[in-house]
C-alpha cells in the first residue's frame, strides 16, 4: 500500500506560495481601472506615499523578478498609474476628470473608451530606470535593460507610433505642460542661497565625517564645530537630519541589493548554479548588517 504523499514545506512550498500571491496580485491590478487602486493607496496620498506604493510593485512585477503570467500588462499598469499621479498637473487632471489631461484638449493623449492602459505613449522600461535612477529624487541605482516578456523594445516602440495623420499642436496645451518646469527652475534659482547641509559621499567641501547616533551611518559636513552648532546632538533638527540619511542609505543599498539579486537569479536561469550560489552580494550583506533585514532581498 503506498502512503499518501505528504504536504511539502520546503523551498518548493514557499515559492508556490510566493507564486500563488504574485498571480493574485497580477489580477487585482490588471482588472482595475483606478490608478489609485493599481497603486493601493488613497485618494489624499502624498508623493513620498506614492513612491513607495510604485518602489514597492515595480521590484514586485518587474519581468525579471516576476514570471506569472499577464505581470508584464500589470507592471504596464502600475508604470501608467505612476506615471500620471507623480505628475502634478496630470493628477490634478484625473482627480477632475477621471482622465489625464482631459479638459484641456478633449480625450486623455487620445484614449478612447476602455481601458486607460490601452494606448501606450510611454515605456515601462525607461520608467522603471528613471525611477531608480534619481529621476524621481531617489538615489541613483542600477540600469535595466530588460525587453518585457523577451520582446524587443523594437516593436513596443513602434506600437506607440500614433496611428493615422498627425493631429495639430495646441500652443497653449504645450505652454501648460511646460509650466510645472517653468516653476519648478523659478523655485530653484528662489533657493540657490542655501546649500546642502551634509553630503553621503565624501566630496569637494564635503569633508569631515559625522556618524548618525542610532545606526552609526557615516556622513559627511563641511565644518564639524559649524554643524554641531546649527545641529546640535540631541535636537530636534540633527534627529530629522539622520533620519533622512539613515532612509537615504537603506534605499541606495536595498537597489544594489535587488541588482545582485537579479544578477544572481540570471545564473540560475542560465543553468549555472555553481557561480550564481558563489555570486557575490556584499550590497545585501551590507544591508543586513546594516538594518538587520534586507526585506524581500534576503
Amino acid at each position: 500500500m503506498v502512503a499518501p504523499a505528504r504536504e511539502s514545506s520546503g523551498p518548493s512550498a514557499r515559492e508556490d506560495s510566493s507564486t500563488r500571491e504574485k498571480r493574485e496580485l497580477v489580477v487585482k491590478i490588471t482588472r482595475t481601472k483606478c490608478y489609485y487602486q493599481i497603486l493601493g493607496i488613497e485618494r489624499k496620498a502624498t508623493d513620498e506615499e506614492i513612491k513607495r506604493a510604485y518602489r514597492k510593485l515595480a521590484l514586485k512585477l518587474h519581468p525579471d523578478k516576476c514570471s506569472v503570467q499577464g505581470a508584464d500588462e500589470a507592471f504596464k499598469a502600475v508604470s501608467r498609474a505612476f506615471s500620471c499621479l507623480s505628475d502634478a498637473q496630470k493628477r490634478a487632471a484625473y482627480d477632475r476628470y477621471g482622465e489625464e489631461t482631459q479638459g484641456m484638449s478633449g480625450r486623455a493623449n487620445g484614449a478612447g473608451p476602455g481601458h486607460p492602459f490601452a494606448n501606450q505613449e510611454f515605456d515601462p522600461e525607461e520608467l522603471f530606470n528613471m525611477f531608480f535612477n534619481g529621476g524621481f529624487g531617489g538615489t541613483r541605482g542600477p540600469v535595466f535593460r530588460t525587453h518585457f516578456g523577451g520582446v524587443p523594445p523594437g516593436p513596443w516602440r513602434q506600437a506607440r507610433q500614433p496611428q493615422g495623420p498627425p493631429q495639430p499642436v495646441n500652443p497653449v496645451t504645450q505652454l501648460l505642460h511646460f509650466l510645472p518646469v517653468v516653476l519648478l527652475l523659478l523655485f530653484t534659482f528662489l533657493q540657490m542661497p542655501g546649500q546642502p547641509v551634509y553630503s553621503m559621499d565624501m566630496v569637494a567641501e564635503y569633508r569631515n565625517q559625522v556618524k548618525t547616533a542610532r545606526l552609526g551611518v557615516p556622513y559627511y559636513v563641511k565644518d564639524v564645530t559649524a554643524f554641531q552648532r546649527s545641529h546640535p546632538k540631541g535636537g530636534r533638527e540633527r534627529s530629522r537630519l539622520e533620519n533622512e540619511v539613515e532612509t537615504l542609505l537603506r534605499e541606495r543599498l536595498e537597489q544594489q541589493c535587488y541588482a545582485e539579486r537579479v544578477n544572481q537569479q540570471r545564473l540560475y536561469r542560465w543553468g549555472q548554479a555553481e557561480r550564481a550560489k558563489a555570486f557575490p552580494l556584499p550590497h545585501c550583506e551590507e544591508l543586513k548588517a546594516t538594518f538587520g533585514s534586507t526585506r524581500m532581498y534576503i
